[in-house]
């Protein structure tokens, strides 16, 4: 079995870098200082559409029967199909985190106000 040229594994290292800093920064965003008291004053209800809203993608990666190929020939559309991956990223793995997030903010400043 032949292994992969280091650019490969450089490229794959970069991306997974990116990943995890998008991860970051949003966590960071959800929990930072300033944000924590605005989403503590939020509705029930909108914490709800919202992890309603990340559930959504996962119901339609599970439920429909997709499936997807692609042939890349040029720059442009490995750059289209980079671009694809980073929105389904967001949608598949950024939205869930982010609800996930506001909705433990949410909670933790609800007991501290003293609702039960």
């Amino acid at each position: 079995m032949r292994s992969l040229p280091v650019v490969v594994w450089v490229a794959a290292a970069g991306a997974a870098l990116l990943l995890l800093a998008l991860c970051g920064a949003t966590a960071y965003g959800v929990l930072r200082a300033s944000a924590r008291p605005r989403i503590a004053r939020w509705s029930a209800a909108r914490i709800l559409t919202l992890l309603a809203a990340a559930v959504v993608p996962w119901l339609v990666v599970r439920l429909a029967p997709i499936r997807v190929s692609a042939n890349i020939h040029g720059t442009i559309e490995l750059i289209g199909w980079i671009l694809v991956a980073l929105a389904v990223f967001a949608l598949l793995v950024l939205l869930p985190l982010a609800a996930v997030l506001c909705g433990a903010v949410w909670w933790t400043g609800r007991r501290a106000r003293g609702h039960p």
